[in-house]
C-alpha cells in the first residue's frame, strides 16, 4: 500500500509539472515578424503587383540592332536619359557578317539616340553609368575571350568615358579592374556612398564583393597578363590566342568591405523554381549603402503556349549576405495581357536585364521581342517603381 501511495504522489507531481509547462507555452505570446518600414524595401515589394502603363519610361525603344537582346541599362537621376548595352549580331558566324565581337553603349536622351562601339569586351551585362563634371563614365565588363563562338566571358571591368560615335578596339579602356582571372565580371556603382560592387560567376554560383570606390580607384596600375582568344570576325582575319599585357588595378590586392556567395540550388534535388534564390539565370544587380539587389530570370523563347510566361525574381541582401527581403516575382515580366495590349510583345518574350535603385525609386528593364508588326525584333523597356 505504501508503494502505491508513493506512485500516486509521483504521478500527481508529474501531471502538475506537465500542466504548468503546457500553460506556460500557451501563455507565451507568438513572436511577431518584424514589420518592414524601409521605403526602399517597400518599393521592391510593389514589383509583384499589377503594373500600370504610366510606370513605363520606355515602352519599346529601338537600339543599335534588332537581332540581339538588351543586356544592361541605367537611368539618370532626372530620368531624362536612358542607357542601354547590347551585343552585336551573330551574322551566321560568317566573317564580314558577324558582329559578335562588338558591344554597343546606347544613350537615349530627349528622344535622340547615340551609340558607342566597344570591341572584344565580352558580356555586356550590368552596365553602370557614373556621371561626373568631366562627362559620363561607363562601367562595363571587359577583357573578354571567346567561348562557344562568342565573347560571353569577361575577366575584368573597365571604366571609360562615353564618346558618341566612338570606337574602342582593345577589349578594355580607361581604368581596368582585374579580378584575378575570375569570369563573368560585372560592376555596380554607388558613387554617393563610395561603393563599388563586383560580381563573378562559376558554375552558376555568384560571388559578390563590395569595395570602397575611392580605395579601388587609387590602387596603383600594375602589369596584368590575360590569355585571350579573339578576332576572326573580319574577312581575311585569323582567330588568335594571345597573352595580353595591360595596365590595370588588381582588386585581389584590396580587402573588400564585405563579400558573400549566392549558391546555386542543389542539382540533385533539382531545386524549387518558386522558392530557390538563383534558380534561374543571374541577370544583374545593384548596390546602395545598405543592400544588394539581386535579379534572376528566364524568357520564354517567344513560345507562351509551350513554355508559359517569362520569369523574373528579385532578392534583397544586406552587405553581409543576409536576406533583407525574401525572393519576389517581378510581375510585369509575366503579364502577357498588358504587354500585348501595349503593343510590346504578343508572346510575352520579356528577358529581364537588371535593376537600378536610386533612393526610394527602383527600375527594372527587359528586352521584349516581337516576331512581326512595327516593333519587330528586340526592343528595350524600362519600368519604374516608387
Amino acid at each position: 500500500m505504501k508503494i502505491q501511495r508513493i506512485f500516486k504522489c509521483l504521478t500527481a507531481v508529474m501531471l502538475t509539472a506537465m500542466l504548468c509547462i503546457t500553460a506556460d507555452v500557451m501563455a507565451k505570446p507568438k513572436e511577431k515578424k518584424e514589420k518592414i518600414t524601409d521605403p526602399r524595401l517597400l518599393t521592391i515589394m510593389k514589383m509583384p503587383k499589377t503594373t500600370k502603363e504610366s510606370q513605363f519610361l520606355s515602352k519599346g525603344t529601338a537600339l543599335k540592332t534588332a537581332h540581339r537582346a538588351v543586356q544592361g541599362f541605367d537611368v539618370s537621376d532626372n530620368e531624362g536619359t536612358l542607357w542601354f548595352s547590347q551585343p552585336g549580331t551573330f551574322g551566321k558566324s560568317q566573317p564580314g557578317l558577324t558582329k559578335v565581337h562588338e558591344n554597343y553603349i546606347i544613350r537615349v536622351k530627349n528622344g535622340k539616340r547615340e551609340a558607342m562601339t566597344v570591341n572584344y569586351f565580352g558580356n555586356a551585362n550590368n552596365v553602370a553609368i557614373e556621371s561626373t563634371p568631366e562627362g559620363d563614365y561607363v562601367w562595363l565588363g571587359s577583357c573578354g575571350t571567346k567561348w562557344k563562338g562568342s565573347y560571353s566571358r569577361t575577366r575584368a571591368v573597365s571604366r571609360f568615358l562615353f564618346e558618341p560615335g566612338g570606337t574602342i578596339d582593345n577589349g578594355h579602356a580607361g581604368e581596368t579592374y582585374y579580378m584575378g582571372g575570375e569570369r563573368y565580371v560585372w560592376a555596380a556603382v554607388d558613387a554617393e556612398n563610395d561603393l563599388l560592387g563586383i560580381t563573378t560567376q562559376k558554375a552558376g554560383v555568384v560571388s559578390i564583393f563590395i569595395y570602397s570606390l575611392s580605395e579601388a580607384r587609387t590602387l596603383p596600375d600594375t602589369d596584368i597578363k590575360v590569355k585571350t582568344e579573339w578576332k576572326g570576325e573580319n574577312i581575311g582575319e585569323e582567330q588568335e590566342t594571345v597573352v595580353l599585357t595591360l595596365k590595370g588595378k588588381d582588386l585581389t590586392t584590396l580587402e573588400p568591405l564585405s563579400s558573400f556567395v549566392v549558391n546555386k540550388p542543389d542539382e540533385k534535388t533539382g531545386g524549387n523554381p518558386a522558392k530557390d534564390v538563383n534558380f534561374y539565370t543571374y541577370r544583374g544587380f545593384d548596390i546602395d549603402k545598405d543592400y544588394v539587389y539581386f535579379i534572376e530570370g528566364r524568357h520564354n523563347r517567344g513560345n507562351f503556349k509551350g513554355n508559359g510566361e517569362s520569369k523574373a525574381f528579385i532578392t534583397v541582401f544586406d552587405h553581409a549576405g543576409r536576406i533583407a527581403l525574401p525572393r519576389r516575382r517581378v510581375g510585369v515580366i509575366a503579364d502577357q495581357v498588358l504587354l500585348e495590349l501595349m503593343g510590346i510583345t504578343s508572346t510575352d518574350y520579356a528577358d529581364i536585364c537588371g535593376i537600378q535603385v536610386d533612393g526610394n525609386k527602383a527600375y527594372i528593364a527587359f528586352s521584349a521581342y516581337n516576331k512581326d508588326g512595327q516593333k519587330k525584333g528586340h526592343r528595350a523597356c524600362v519600368v519604374k517603381y516608387e
